[in-house]
């Protein structure tokens, strides 16, 4: 996840949309004063190599608006008279409730801001195979999808069921998408993105071939909203 003061955007990162080489992708760019939340080690390590690391995201302090307070906030600025803050630590996959609430109204609604989200059904297969990867037990897809919810992306992108950001690009669409992105933003991105959690999957059969129709309904159900949006198909 990404906060840039420096080109005024915040990139919400959603899970299974090469949210990782982008945000890899687009540190580059970052300025001394960017908010960039930390990865895995192995990710991190792609990163640091570009001699870029995690900075500013831990204990981010600023001052509530007043229409922010609560009974002990304003209990604290009659006794103490000081004015009530927050800290906050951002980190991967954060909610955009939990960022504007982290970085304040100001900046949430002046900076563009944008994710990406990804056909549900594809997603669901290419999580089973990442997770399983990892797995000395390896679970079945049945396991998988009901220990995972499907629709956790949703989540991320939108507060009290409504989108709650700028721009959705599409993992489909990945280049051309962020591309529109940074040409907005100005930032003078080359079109680079590292292979981060690539070549995981080794059966590369197309989603349609590996869900049953109980699998697949069951995505439907989950997803129904974000299908709906997005116009995606089975």
């Amino acid at each position: 996840m990404i906060i840039s003061h420096k080109y005024k955007y915040i990139f919400l990162k959603t899970t299974k949309t090469a949210g990782t080489s982008i945000e890899i992708s687009l540190s580059r760019f970052c300025g001394n004063d960017d908010i960039i939340t930390p990865l895995t080690s192995i990710d991190e390590k792609i990163r640091q190599e570009l001699g870029i690391f995690p900075q500013n995201y831990e204990n981010y302090t600023r001052y509530l608006d007043p229409w922010e307070y609560r009974f002990k906030d304003i209990g604290s600025l009659i006794t103490e008279k000081k004015i009530p803050q927050i800290s906050t630590t951002f980190y991967n996959h954060m909610s955009a409730s939990r960022i504007k609430r982290g970085i304040g109204s100001k900046i949430w609604y002046s900076y563009f801001k944008f994710c990406f989200v990804r056909n549900p059904w594809d997603k669901a297969i290419s999580r089973y195979y990442w997770n399983i990867k990892k797995q000395v037990k390896t679970e079945t897809l049945d396991e998988s999808l009901q220990r995972h919810n499907p629709n956790d992306n949703f989540e991320i992108y939108t507060m009290k069921n409504r989108i709650a950001v700028d721009y959705i690009g599409k993992y489909e669409t990945l280049m051309q998408d962020l591309e529109t992105i940074c040409n907005k933003l100005k930032i003078p991105w080359d079109g680079w993105m590292p292979r981060a959690k690539g070549n995981v999957r080794r059966d590369k059969r197309h989603y349609s071939e590996v869900l049953s129709p109980e699998q697949k309904d069951f995505i439907s159900q989950k997803c129904e909203k974000e299908i709906s949006l997005f116009g995606y198909e089975f």
